[in-house]
């Protein structure tokens, strides 16, 4: 909030609009902060270099502004009954309302001068200009976070802790294609003429009108795709020529980046069956659990602000709750580590989750900081 009375308080008196209180206000910040006494400088250097407008170009101001009433009044029925008055006043009249007018450009263009410079100091310069060189928008969220975006072709994207998405600005072409180093839930937008295609480290997963969780962070040794409605195709992007997978609803993969023997016949399309887990050479297709809520599901569960696990190994759990609190974890002993637990939290800290799971697993933890260690007990 300081900061940003602080901006607004230059601009007024970069643009002479800033009252004697103002001017007070913006110089006990000044006082206060060396670096916004550096800043003021060098805005008030800059606007001071600026050369004064002559009265030809303020003629020229006025003869634009007339000219545009003039063609208002020509183009829009209803201007010349709402603007004569104002327009057909005294000179001196007019002469006030210029001047008002110019002070108002002035302001704006004292918030344009912010503005530059703001966004361009040196690292502004760098970061603009990194961004210019990359093909993609690039959409971070850090651990102990979560976010929602949208595609410019309207699909909603939710974003858990630790992710990154990228995708082409303007999805202009025959296919709609993102890249996910994370987990995400995406509602995607129908578009037959236009598939939508995720690209992971492993697997691409094509879609027309879908939702669906991926969890396929580049560090883990599987990718779990979660089909809730619609339909995915999966391909293993190590295999293109492996049969392809088609997950109807309810249905989930396992892609296990480990295995990768054997190569099944090309050109054949897979449908995994309800009944019975179907395997590839690398993909584990198995069911949900019939008539459960979508809030419910487990592999969705973080999108209802809920961590859940569900017989995994306590290196497995520690890894899920270093990007939900955003903490890092070390397990000092073999043991504990292929611990398997089942359980969830909501609304616990770290450290209730920690005590919770101590009632499952005998250890004892440390927490410095940001860092855990949980020993043998």
């Amino acid at each position: 909030m300081k900061e940003e009375q602080f901006w607004i308080l230059l601009s007024k008196k970069l643009a002479h609009e800033a009252t004697a209180e103002e001017l007070a206000l913006l110089q006990e910040f000044l006082n206060d902060n060396s670096e916004w006494t550096a800043t003021h400088d060098h805005l008030q250097e800059f606007c001071n270099s600026r050369p004064e407008p002559s009265p030809e170009y303020n003629q020229r101001g006025e003869d634009a502004y007339l000219n545009h009433i003039n063609r208002l009044k020509t183009q829009v029925p209803d201007f010349e009954a709402e603007t004569e008055m104002e327009v057909a006043v005294p000179e001196i009249g007019r002469k006030a309302r210029y001047t008002k007018w110019f002070k108002l450009v002035g302001s704006l263009a004292a918030a344009c001068i912010l503005f530059y410079y703001i966004f361009n100091t040196p690292s502004a310069r760098e970061a603009s200009l990194a961004q210019n060189e990359l093909p993609h928008n690039e959409v971070k969220v850090g651990h102990g976070s979560k976010s929602k975006i949208q595609l410019p072709d309207g699909t909603q994207v939710w974003l858990n802790s630790g992710s990154k998405l990228t995708y082409e600005g303007s999805f202009k072409g025959g296919l709609r294609e993102v890249a996910l180093d994370g987990e995400a839930y995406f509602d995607v937008t129908r578009d037959p003429e236009h598939p939508f295609i995720v690209h992971t480290s492993s697997i691409d997963i094509k879609v027309l009108g879908t939702a669906f969780n991926v969890k396929a962070y580049d560090v883990d040794q599987t990718i779990e795709a979660t089909l809730i409605h619609g339909s995915i195709e999966v391909v293993d992007r190590f295999q293109p020529d492996a049969p392809k997978v088609m997950l109807k609803p309810h249905e989930k993969i396992v892609f296990n980046k480990s295995r990768h023997t054997g190569v099944p016949k090309a050109g054949n399309t897979v449908e995994a069956p309800m009944e019975q887990p179907v395997s590839t050479s690398t993909i584990l297709v198995t069911p949900l659990p019939k008539h459960i809520a979508d809030s419910s599901i487990l592999e969705t569960s973080w999108l209802y602000n809920r961590i859940s696990f569900d017989d995994e190994k306590m290196t497995d759990v520690a890894t899920k709750l270093e990007r939900w609190y955003d903490v890092k974890i070390k397990i000092t002993d073999d043991k504990i580590k292929n611990y398997r637990i089942s359980g969830a939290f909501i609304d616990e800290t770290i450290d209730e989750a920690l005590r919770d799971i101590q009632l499952l697993i005998p250890f004892k933890y440390e927490i410095n900081n940001k860092t855990i260690t949980i020993n043998k007990k």
